[in-house]
């Protein structure tokens, strides 16, 4: 056996290690540092506070999960905080980032909305962060062979979403790519000593926990950012998924974090003047899976929330997230697992809406107290002209999806309705409306598909029209629903319900079905 590091309020976890994957790891970094005539201790390179932190709390999103979490409305995230994942290689460009594989940084703007209401978050006084890699799909690392572009490419997210966290979720295959792992800590060494945005970033690694602590792969991807001398934020270990039925989930999260803060310890002393205990813990993090896990007989309980919460707070944790805040809900009638694949959208366990926020919430620190990678924050834009969507009309109608802009800002319609005015939402809850965000500078109105005049018969104001019927109306293609004479083409666009005409093109804010 060998001795745990104890927290500064001891855990009740008792130490029991065989031949640790840390001893394997230094064994390695001994011997090839001796073959080469290297000296093996640099410096460490973690950023420091003056004095201990609150601990924050901020949960993942799942960005491209259905249905949408809409982490920008306060009343849905009231951490006012949030870790949004992931930023993959894209299928198709292995050098070119994307949300999940399945939209590229300006199709999410387009499609989820992303960056309108990362503005609306923050502009609220809110903070996010950006996560590269998770469970799924390929990291930028592992798909990118070049330094230099995976450097600019972790530069231009973080430039583009204005954020001052950048989180790594290293896990699965690539924790065992080892030209990935060195691929990563060059590319931000590379943007740290060009004074880039994510020197002035705070730098978190996620990584994947168990009950002995971290595995070999998950210590060498600290050992790699330390040895570029990476500013590190902290370590933030994945206490979940242990493999195997665990009746204490809350002890089993506090030994993971404990054993881990042992092994975090030995690799600071290893690369430098090492950290005092208590300072050590304030560069360490846990994310908890919330209720049901991934595998059988793990459940983590509201009880073990509010444990958990207590532990990070009395050892003065810098960090505790969850996975995931889509999931922190009731399932209702549904089930939690269905054709053996856990819900996306609900927990599994007996709770309220917001139930596991509301407990970690309880955690008052911030994320980050830096200023914005990128400068000044994102200008917004007031002038109706540019609005990317139709103005909200309140004679009209609209069904769930549509988007309109009012009074500079644009909402979504969660279901259908009529004269309910956007801007007048109290509740976010019993609204027919979802408070997107912004309008922002460089904004402007879609175009609508035009064809050449002559296609259809232009729409005249004394024409009889039959159902079927097809005109053209300033260049847009319109077809009768019933019979009717001098009702403008241009009124469905104002209220498709009661006007005679189907346009036979996408309305801007339209739901894409």
């Amino acid at each position: 056996m060998s001795e745990t590091l104890p927290s500064p309020t001891q855990s009740p976890v008792t130490a029991r290690r065989r031949l640790s994957p840390w001893r394997v790891l230094v064994a390695l970094l001994v011997l090839g540092s001796l073959a080469y005539g290297v000296p093996l201790v640099v410096r460490y390179n973690l950023t420091s506070a003056a004095e201990t932190p609150a601990t924050f709390f901020a949960p993942y999103v799942d960005v491209t999960a259905t249905p949408t979490e809409n982490f920008q409305v306060a009343a849905m995230d009231p951490a006012r905080q949030a870790v949004l994942g992931f930023v993959v290689a894209s299928p198709s460009d292995p050098c070119q980032p994307s949300w999940g594989g399945a939209y590229s940084l300006d199709q999410a703007d387009q499609s989820l909305d992303l960056r309108l209401r990362i503005t609306q978050f923050e502009s609220t006084g809110a903070s996010v962060a950006v996560s590269f890699g998770g469970q799924a799909n390929t990291p930028l690392a592992s798909a990118c062979h070049s330094t230099t572009v995976l450097a600019d490419d972790y530069a231009q997210v973080a430039r583009r979403y204005h954020v001052s966290t950048i989180d790594f979720d290293v896990e699965g295959a690539a924790l065992s790519d080892a030209a990935a792992t060195q691929r990563r800590a060059e590319a931000l060494a590379i943007d740290t000593r060009k004074g880039g945005p994510l020197a002035r970033a705070h730098v978190w690694l996620t990584l994947p926990g168990s009950l002995e602590g971290l595995g070999t792969g998950s210590l060498a991807q600290i050992a790699a950012l330390l040895s570029h001398h990476v500013p590190l934020a902290g370590v933030n270990v994945m206490a979940m998924n242990y493999g195997q039925p665990i009746t204490d989930m809350a002890t089993a999260i506090k030994t993971t974090v404990t054993d881990t803060a042992a092994q975090f310890q030995k690799l600071a002393n290893h690369y430098g003047d090492g950290l005092l205990n208590a300072n050590l813990w304030s560069h360490l993090g846990v994310t908890v899976m919330i209720g049901q896990n991934d595998s059988p007989g793990e459940t983590v309980s509201l009880a073990d929330a509010r444990s958990v919460a207590d532990f990070a707070r009395a050892n003065h944790l810098a960090r505790l997230s969850m996975w995931s805040l889509n999931r922190d809900a009731p399932c209702g009638t549904g089930a939690a697992v269905e054709n053996g694949v856990l819900a996306t959208s609900c927990s599994g366990v007996t709770q309220g809406v917001l139930g596991f926020s509301r407990v970690f919430g309880r955690l008052k620190g911030s994320m980050t107290s830096a200023t914005r990678v990128a400068g000044a924050p994102l200008a917004l834009d007031t002038n109706p002209a540019d609005a990317p969507y139709p103005l909200w009309q309140p004679q009209a109608s609209y069904v769930q999806g549509y988007k309109v802009v009012r009074s500079g800002y644009v909402y979504e319609a969660r279901w259908y309705n009529s004269g309910s005015d956007p801007a007048a939402t109290t509740d976010p809850w019993t609204s027919p409306w979802t408070l997107l965000g912004p309008v922002l500078v460089g904004d402007h109105p879609p175009t609508t598909t035009t064809v050449p005049a002559g296609t259809y018969p232009e729409w005249s104001t004394t024409g009889v029209y039959r159902s079927g019927d097809r005109v053209l109306y300033r260049g847009q293609p319109y077809q009768a629903k019933w019979y009717n004479v001098g009702a403008r083409p241009s009124g469905a666009l104002v209220d498709a319900a009661a006007s005679p005409w189907r346009p036979l093109f996408a309305i801007p804010g339209e739901p894409a079905s």
